[in-house]
């Protein structure tokens, strides 16, 4: 179903105020993509990339294209798509139990409100692969929702694809090939909102299982980073996104650009008793792409060339993706009374306090 845009007005969203609170923050880069079609700038934005990502695979992007207004449309589309009836919502659930997470996931409650505090509604690719029922604010406001995630894949990702392309000396297009939009594969928009609730780790030390992160401005401060100094806030900045690297793009460049471990806490103290909106997305490969090593001189040079046989090399995006999706919900759902570690192939899932 794909209607056109309404005319319907949304409410306009006004970010929460900045922490008063003294944090310790993280060191990060911001590579500004604007640059990457200047003469140079290709060269430029790859040794930035090769002099910072051993050290951390979260970095800021600016010169993405997108407007403040732009994002704050889609923060206000949230926040109607939460303050609706549960019952309304969850017409919409996900299937997690299938490694599906489309739709939307309602924050744990009864015995299992322990879990987690949080609930999201993932819009996917709009592909016919993905057409499915949405709630009337999704489909009111679709054509704009649309736009805004196909700017993030063609504007943000690609670009970023190709500079990661570049500094592994490989063809610029190794990585833009495997992400093709029209192909199969799940790539999505999430809506996310935490509940204010009294313990102090919201989300456990993870990596993301995808191939980028992107994460819009929130300054409710609770993003933690994990660096060679211990966890570190990441402070969201109003004119750039946080990017995290995560495991298929870890796996796809041989280990060189590390999937980067990260959690949520509670806020600080004068912002923990208001809910903490995120607007992310999540960037994958195609459903049948293997994710096995790249070829790279610079990794022939320096040793870190993988094999590709066995292993995850011989997994598909979609199969690494529905492994940990299910995983993961077999210990929400209270099936697994403890955390599982092996994901599939062999590979093992790590967990951090």
């Amino acid at each position: 179903m794909a209607p056109t845009t309404s005319s319907k007005e949304l409410p306009d969203y006004r970010y929460p105020k900045q922490t008063n609170e003294k944090l310790e923050w993280a060191d990060l880069e911001a590579l500004d993509i604007s640059k990457l079609e200047q003469p140079g700038g290709k060269e430029a934005l790859a040794t930035q990339v090769l002099n910072f990502i051993d050290k951390n695979g979260f970095f800021y992007v600016t010169g993405h294209g997108l407007s403040d207004e732009q994002i704050r449309r889609q923060y206000a589309l949230a926040n109607e798509l939460f303050e609706l009836p549960l019952e309304e919502k969850t017409k919409y659930l996900a299937n997690t139990a299938a490694g599906d997470f489309r739709g939307y996931k309602a924050k744990a409650t009864g015995k299992l409100a322990g879990k987690d505090n949080d609930e999201r509604y993932n819009i996917p690719k709009f592909t016919p692969e993905h057409e499915r029922p949405h709630p009337e604010i999704i489909l009111d406001h679709y054509k704009e929702i649309r736009d805004f995630s196909l700017h993030i894949h063609n504007k943000i990702l690609l670009p970023l694809l190709k500079i990661f392309a570049f500094a592994l000396e490989i063809d610029e297009d190794y990585f833009v090939n495997r992400h093709r939009y029209d192909a199969e594969g799940l790539e999505y928009l999430r809506y996310m909102k935490y509940h204010p609730d009294p313990k102090d780790l919201w989300a456990i030390g993870h990596t993301d299982y995808n191939t980028l992160t992107f994460l819009f401005h929130q300054p409710v401060a609770g993003l933690q980073v994990q660096t060679k100094e211990g966890w570190r806030y990441v402070r969201s900045k109003e004119d750039s996104i946080i990017v995290n690297v995560a495991d298929a793009l870890e796996f796809l460049s041989g280990g060189y650009l590390k999937s980067t471990v990260h959690r949520v806490i509670r806020p600080p103290p004068d912002q923990a008793e208001k809910p903490r909106l995120s607007l992310i997305y999540f960037a994958r490969p195609e459903a049948a792409i293997k994710l096995e090593p790249v070829k790279s001189p610079l990794l022939e040079r320096l040793g870190l060339q993988k094999e590709t046989e066995g292993g995850v090399a011989s997994v598909t995006a979609e199969e690494w993706a529905r492994a940990r999706i299910a995983k993961d919900h077999r210990f929400r759902a209270g099936l697994a009374k403890t955390r599982e570690t092996e994901i599939i192939a062999g590979v093992h899932q790590k967990y951090y306090d």
